[in-house]
């Protein structure tokens, strides 16, 4: 049985990597074509640099452009030094302790539904402009300010710094796991090195190495992200992935050309951005090994901000989703009141008949593609540990889909699709949903999987005989706690995915967060609270349920349930 599964183990990793390379390579092909003139649907057989042309003399191009470096080059460097620096002033304290625990169901909030939290907010007429007027603006009515939708981007960069932080914080934690920090502080401060030299010198080069990949694809997100954008970023003009976006949905099918240019530009864009973050890095490592090789000693002291800054971003995650909470329950709520006036369950009751089928195509999509994701990446790891095989080049190769623009293969993915009339069908959009997710559910379960001590399965492989017994009643129970939160960070994955479903899906799949997405340009402000609401609840619940399931699965055994 062992050579049997050592023969066929290789079918897994082989599998994982056609359901994730099949549709980027075929889309990123479907893409170029167009954008060199050669597009059969629309009628053009020939190749020709018209697309580029039409994208060039597009005026604001450049504009976009520009946008979308400065969004998303500020958006993830914040991030990452905001997370790099909390690290530093909170590790094992009580501050830090209380971020391991409360961390996770931070990560369940879907990046719509915080845009539209901090729309509602931040906005002229939100909550904080209410909680001022009139007594302290004299404001009665909105102010024509541009809080949001800001020219700059400054309200998408915050967007995404409050969604990427928490992110970027469990990979930190992850990473923190695989070193000797503790000792490493213990042994430079006995050699007179402030504590804040110890991390900047000795563990941040060594963590940076271990979060490469994922700051890649906060910094990849941060520049191609079309959802949040479309929310809360720059209207006029918008950033460049939202103006191909904006060409791919245009009924003109003539349109699909420029957008199918402009896509491979923001390709090259985030290619560029990479190489670069790369260069800045190994810019980062030879100064701090400069510094440390010169051997001066400098004073340094624990920061009280970080608890602040920490306790600030908390405060206003949960104000972004308690206003959700008061707008769905919202009847009459005039400017400048601080809250409702009337209260009502109105939306609520009848979210019946507009909620069913997005919350069931959401459950069904999310669960399937979570669940599979899960099977194959269990799949690969015990392939790899039984083949003592590194994870350097798989990683790569695994995180791809997570470092391209959605949009640039996307595209392409439909256009094959509909080519063998593969598009619209409920297997293609968890299909879709899975090159994303699949990830994600790898990134958050390696670290466990490999750490597990193998000694374990080799007393129970020579007690029970049965290696397949073993995995299943050892070794993945006593995994049981990654396992769910790995399915948990799956599953809201799936739910936040927007043009996956839209391309894909070729409009047949109304999910929450698409309806939460067309909702907030110019819906109802309770319908869309209570979309918002439901796509926010379904992670938590999932979330809530790993929590719990090990505390009463294995109640007896108190190792069990950590």
């Amino acid at each position: 049985m062992r050579r049997l599964y050592d023969r066929a183990g290789i079918v897994f990793p082989a599998i994982s990597l056609l359901l994730l390379l099949l549709p980027v390579g075929f889309g990123l092909v479907a893409t170029l074509l167009p954008a060199f003139g050669y597009f059969p649907i629309a009628g053009k057989n020939e190749f020709n640099f018209a697309p580029w042309q039409q994208l060039f003399a597009y005026r604001p191009l450049w504009h976009s452009l520009a946008l979308s470096l400065f969004t998303g080059w500020v958006a993830a460097l914040l991030s990452l030094a905001c997370a790099l620096w909390l690290l530093m002033h909170c590790y094992q304290t009580k501050c830090w302790r209380w971020l391991e625990k409360s961390l996770a169901p931070f990560l369940a909030i879907p990046h719509v539904a915080m845009a539209i939290a901090l729309l509602f907010l931040l906005a002229p007429s939100g909550w904080l402009m209410r909680w001022v007027s009139p007594w302290l603006s004299g404001f009665n009515y909105p102010p024509l300010w541009q809080t949001t939708q800001d020219p700059w981007g400054l309200s998408l960069i915050l967007a995404l710094w409050l969604k990427e932080l928490p992110f970027l914080l469990f990979v930190l934690l992850a990473a923190c796991s695989q070193l000797p920090v503790k000792r490493s502080l213990m042994v430079g401060q006995s050699f007179g090195y402030s504590q804040q030299q110890v991390w900047t010198q000795i563990l941040f080069p060594q963590l940076l190495r271990r979060i490469r990949l994922a700051f890649f694809c906060v910094l990849a997100f941060s520049l191609t992200v079309v959802d949040v954008a479309q929310i809360i970023g720059p209207s006029r003009p918008v950033t460049l992935a939202l103006l191909v976006w904006q060409w791919f949905s245009d009924s003109d099918i003539n349109q699909r050309l420029p957008g199918a240019a402009g896509a491979l530009l923001l390709l090259a864009l985030v290619a560029l951005s990479l190489a670069l973050a790369l260069l800045l890095e190994r810019a980062y490592l030879a100064a701090s090994l400069a510094r440390a090789m010169n051997g001066r000693r400098k004073p340094g002291r624990q920061s009280r901000a970080a608890p602040l800054l920490l306790a600030a971003i908390m405060l206003c995650l949960v104000l972004s989703l308690l206003l959700m909470v008061l707008w769905s329950f919202a009847w009459r709520w005039r400017f400048p009141e601080a809250l409702p006036s009337e209260w009502s369950l109105h939306y609520w009751r009848q979210a019946g008949h507009y909620l069913v089928e997005p919350l069931l195509n959401s459950l069904i999509i999310a669960v399937a593609s979570a669940a599979l994701s899960l099977f194959l990446v269990i799949a690969c790891l015990e392939y790899q540990v039984k083949q003592q095989l590194s994870n350097g080049w798989w990683s790569v190769v695994i995180y791809l889909p997570l470092l391209l623009p959605q949009v640039a293969f996307l595209f392409g993915m439909q256009v094959e699709l509909f080519r063998y009339r593969w598009d619209g069908l409920l297997i293609s959009v968890i299909w879709a949903h899975l090159v994303f997710v699949l990830p994600y559910v790898y990134l958050s379960l390696v670290d466990s999987y490999r750490s597990f001590d193998q000694r374990y399965m080799q007393a129970a492989v020579s007690l029970s005989h049965s290696y397949w017994r073993s995995l299943l009643k050892v070794k993945l129970p006593m995994l049981s706690r990654p396992l769910g939160f790995a399915f948990a960070i799956g599953f809201a994955v799936s739910i936040a995915q927007y043009l996956p479903t839209l391309f894909v899906g070729a409009g047949r799949f109304s999910t929450l967060t698409t309806e939460a997405v067309a909702l907030a340009s110019g819906g109802d402000r309770r319908i869309t609270a209570v979309m918002v609401l439901w796509q926010t609840l379904l992670p938590l619940l999932v979330y809530s349920m790993v929590i719990i399931w090990p505390k009463w699965r294995y109640r007896q055994r108190r190792e069990m349930q950590n």
